[in-house]
């Protein structure tokens, strides 16, 4: 009878474990599925919108938008940490958190309501006011919902959030484009907004069947205000690192410049949110896993390096390389003047992928505190030198912006080599074969648009180029590295790793292991 119990005990386990990592597995593939969702929908219907629409318009939008994203960083989800912090959360923290962010929600858009006569003053834009005000009760409704995502997302109700966000970015989208094309202007965003985030706290609430309390708990509110501090900090140091350019260039040069700066930020920014992000979440367990073995960390990360560069890098240097047609072509030539602009983020958003890499490192080793001072130097000489060259207009600004990246890059590479016993002849051998390859692209595709006779449209300019790209780059890249040999690692097997990056992921970068093993047999 004892062993009988035993067996069901262990059954009652196993049947736990496997629901929880099906949970895991649905869960993963329906928040990946959200997020390339949202940035398809939302870069679809922006391009519709550039249509209609003036950079003007998105300029005041964008400006509206940065004072509801410093909201929902720093205040409502450092009020919902608590629900992340608890193991076994429950119906009276979940309702403490709707109820402060409530509180929260109603405070900071009355807050945004009377004060946007004064910020339109500010930034000298008038219209501004109307927008504002408008984009106020977004923020009730981010307030409103918070409680709501933290719920969902605790119970692992990812499939909801998906829907939601499918749905309510679809549906504002349609609304703001019929307004735009009945000439609302910058109201026709305004009212996609809060359409869309409203409709989103409707489906929210109707998923997920909960019906808050208002509660006011001392005790709770003492438990967690000291880390909700720390995260409310740490969310103002991280929108001023992401937003704080758009925040300049709006203050020093106006919403068409913001506009213009908009748009290419958004171009270039889809390509490292989608390859860069995703591969520095693979970064995170690989650096940990090899824990203090400073030979495995060091091979993991020129793995990372090159499988970063190799395939964020022709994609920006395509960007850059036909940047003029390939705007003209989504968008319309009236945003032409962002041509230049995404030149330089796209070397702006390069050297990003490659301090962000280096800043998992940190955290995995254990120096935290190295990425928040490298972040905080990086801010204050973004903005020193934005003060100074905004007078040389929206290129000079972007300028400054990239050059505050590339003074910080070498500190922070320099950093990493010596934790990992690395020299420049290493990191060559990992940086060429793409380096090369990229240069390489971009001097073909410039050559491309110099040979192709003037009467080709823009959309047939870009339609070539992306055959170019696709035949050039792997060419140059495998011609380059076929004789460059990494560290106890060839090129060749990097080259493998990258197209079978699932079976790395898998494996655990067993492939490394069979091409050492492979290269010591040829050798003997």
């Amino acid at each position: 009878m004892f062993r009988h119990a035993c067996a069901n005990d262990e059954g009652i386990v196993t049947m736990r474990e496997k629901s929880i990592k099906g949970s895991l597995a649905s869960g993963s593939i329906w928040s990946i599925m959200d997020n390339l969702a949202q940035q398809v929908l939302s870069f679809v219907i922006f391009a519709v919108l550039a249509r209609f629409l003036a950079p003007d318009a998105f300029g005041l939008l964008t400006v509206a938008h940065l004072f509801i994203l410093f909201t929902r960083l720093v205040v409502f989800d450092a009020i919902a940490l608590p629900v992340v912090r608890t193991a076994e959360p429950n119906e009276q923290l979940y309702s403490w958190v709707f109820t402060y962010c409530t509180a929260a929600g109603l405070l900071l858009a009355a807050l945004m309501f009377f004060s946007a006569g004064l910020v339109s003053f500010l930034f000298r834009a008038p219209e501004l006011k109307t927008v504002l005000q408008g984009m106020s009760a977004s923020v009730l409704f981010f307030g409103l919902v918070r409680a709501y995502e933290a719920r969902l997302v605790r119970n692992m109700m990812f499939r909801q959030l998906a829907i939601r966000s499918i749905a309510s970015v679809t549906i504002g989208g349609v609304i703001g484009i019929g307004l735009a094309g009945s000439g609302w202007g910058a109201m026709s965003l305004v009212v996609q907004q809060v359409s869309a985030s409203g409709l989103a706290l409707v489906l929210v609430v109707a998923q997920s069947r909960w019906l808050p309390r208002i509660v006011f708990d001392r005790a709770l509110t003492r438990k967690y205000w000291d880390d909700i501090q720390k995260v409310g900090m740490s969310g103002v140091l991280g929108f001023a690192n992401s937003n704080g350019d758009s925040l300049l260039v709006s203050l020093l040069l106006g919403p068409y410049a913001t506009g213009l700066y908009n748009l290419a930020k958004r171009v270039t920014s889809a390509v490292f949110l989608v390859v860069a992000t995703s591969l520095q979440k693979v970064a995170l367990p690989v650096f940990s896993d090899a824990g203090s073995d400073v030979t495995a960390l060091r091979q993991g990360y020129l793995k990372m390096f090159g499988i970063t560069l190799f395939c964020i890098a022709p994609l920006l240097c395509f960007q850059a390389a036909m940047a003029e047609p390939l705007v003209t072509a989504v968008f319309g030539a009236k945003w032409l003047p962002a041509a230049p602009i995404i030149g330089v983020l796209a070397l702006l958003y390069l050297v990003t992928s490659i301090v962000d890499l280096n800043d998992y490192l940190f955290f995995a080793t254990g120096r935290n505190r190295m990425p928040v001072l490298l972040g905080a130097v990086q801010l204050i000489l973004a903005t020193l030198l934005a003060g100074g060259s905004y007078r040389f207009g929206l290129l000079g600004m972007s300028l400054s912006f990239c050059a505050a990246y590339l003074l910080v890059f070498p500190v922070s590479q320099i950093l990493v080599n010596r934790a990992l016993g690395m020299n420049l002849s290493m990191m060559w051998y990992a940086l060429a074969p793409p380096l090369v390859g990229s240069i390489a692209l971009t001097l073909g595709l410039i050559a491309y648009r110099l040979l192709m006779p003037r009467h080709v449209t823009d959309v047939m300019l870009v339609g070539g180029s992306v055959v170019v790209a696709c035949l050039l780059y792997p060419l140059v890249v495998l011609a380059t590295g076929w004789r460059i040999r990494a560290v106890n690692d060839a090129w060749h097997g990097l080259l493998l790793s990258t197209i079978r990056l699932r079976r790395f992921l898998i494996k655990g970068g067993s492939h490394a292991a069979d091409s050492k093993s492979s290269d010591s047999q040829a050798s003997a």
